[in-house]
């Protein structure tokens, strides 16, 4: 109203709200809010990973939001509550990686669980894997133009490699990588090899090298007429399986104006019992070679029409003979019989594994994996080139018999390489 020529103004009374009231209507406003994972504490995401067995799990659970994932690396938000520390997992069974240029996947033992192969680059999509190394390493056959690397499947990381080597007249010569295999993970700084059993022309199979800062594959001779099966890194050395079950280890040694020169030892090898009767075998035999409890053992996958029969087991062991000055160690394989005695195998060339059951729950002993890496190719409807994925499953020694393996759905066919194991 207006007095005396001034304009006044009454504040409008507001209603008293007691501090009860205030309390209950933030909690009615908090409700009607709809609930976020950021909400969540970080102990809880920390204590629910730790019950997760398998290392793709407790990764899928770091992407669902930046707070989750700072929580599980131990980075999370100021306490409290105080952020115990995330137990490590236990140890990681090698997942089995089905290749695909369009829909790559991996099955998790543990977990029993398949899981898609995200943001690949496009030449590993098309890569064939043709070996494994520990920490996730991969040697790639990238392209037709034999352009190799070594990758990293976690951190994405390569290190490129020679597509051959040089012949006695210093003439490039092209070789493909059929199996690899590493001394240890590759890293700057660190030395490391790899080992190969390769085709170089028409003479077969061969045995080929490859050291940091060498521009080309390093072939031994006489290995070409050994016809090596498989190969693995055991004590110090690179040791090869030939096709009469010799042995024959390499060692990395200095050679002159710090070349790399290898130290070869051999084995005066007994024929094992049974040898002569696997010869007149009528179905095909691939051998493997595996470390278990300081040892090494020969596994051999007996295959008819296709399918996998009976593997058997045997351990190098020396002979009861006395060695005579100069000679060279006389040993001989040695069945080990139906049981591996609390062990599970693992089977590929050049990447085989022997882990402890009791380490593990929910698997079985004496049981034994294999993939199917026949590298046999068929044309398919749409004159694509399709590997095939039949022959692959585990064996019971105790049962003397193949079942399928892995649990539920999965590619049968790949359009770029056959199965192989992702080691840890």
């Amino acid at each position: 109203m207006e007095e005396g020529g001034e304009l006044t103004s009454a504040a409008t009374p507001q209603p008293r709200t007691s501090p009860r009231s205030a309390a209950a209507a933030a909690e009615e406003e908090a409700a009607a809010a709809p609930p976020s994972l950021a909400d969540v504490p970080d102990n809880i995401p920390v204590r629910i990973s730790a019950f997760l067995p398998c290392l793709a799990d407790r990764a899928h659970m770091a992407c669902v939001n930046r707070l989750w994932s700072r929580a599980v690396r131990g980075v999370g938000r100021p306490p409290p509550p105080t952020l115990p520390p995330l137990p490590p997992p236990p140890p990681q069974l090698p997942w089995l990686i089905f290749p695909n240029t369009e829909a790559p996947t991996f099955y998790s033992p543990i977990t029993r669980r398949h899981h898609r192969l995200f943001n690949l680059p496009p030449d590993v999509r098309r890569a064939r894997l043709c070996g494994s190394g520990d920490g996730g390493w991969l040697v790639l056959a990238l392209d037709s133009r034999h352009g190799y690397a070594l990758y990293n499947l976690g951190s994405g990381e390569r290190f490129p490699l020679p597509p051959g080597y040089m012949t006695a007249r210093n003439a490039p010569f092209p070789l493909v990588v059929r199996a690899a295999t590493l001394s240890a993970a590759p890293s700057r700084g660190t030395d490391y090899m790899v080992a190969a059993i390769v085709n170089a022309g028409s003479g077969g199979t061969n045995a080929a090298f490859w050291c940091e800062g060498n521009g080309t594959w390093f072939s031994p001779p006489g290995m070409r007429a050994f016809r090596p099966q498989d190969v693995i890194f055991y004590q110090g050395s690179f040791f090869f399986l030939g096709a009469d079950e010799r042995v024959v280890a390499f060692g990395q040694m200095p050679g002159p104006d710090g070349t790399v020169a290898f130290g070869r030892g051999d084995y005066d090898m007994e024929q094992r019992e049974g040898y002569a009767e696997d010869v007149g075998y009528g179905g095909r035999m691939r051998r493997y070679l595996v470390e278990s409890r300081g040892g090494l053992l020969m596994v051999i996958r007996y295959i008819h029409d296709g399918t996998t029969l009976t593997i058997r087991v045997f351990e190098l062991v020396p002979t009861e003979e006395e060695l005579v000055d100069g000679a060279l160690p006389r040993v001989t394989w040695e069945h080990i019989g139906t049981v591996l005695e609390g062990r599970m195998l693992f089977l590929g060339r050049g990447c085989s594994r022997c882990f402890e059951v009791a380490d593990y729950n929910g698997f079985q002993e004496s049981m034994i994996y294999f993939l199917d890496d026949g590298m046999v190719a068929v044309p398919s409807a749409d004159d694509r080139t399709l590997y095939s994925f039949t022959d692959m499953g585990r064996y019971d020694m105790d049962e003397i018999e193949a079942a399928p393996w892995p649990e539920g759905l999965y590619q049968r066919t790949s359009d770029n390489a056959p199965p192989t194991w992702w080691l840890h």
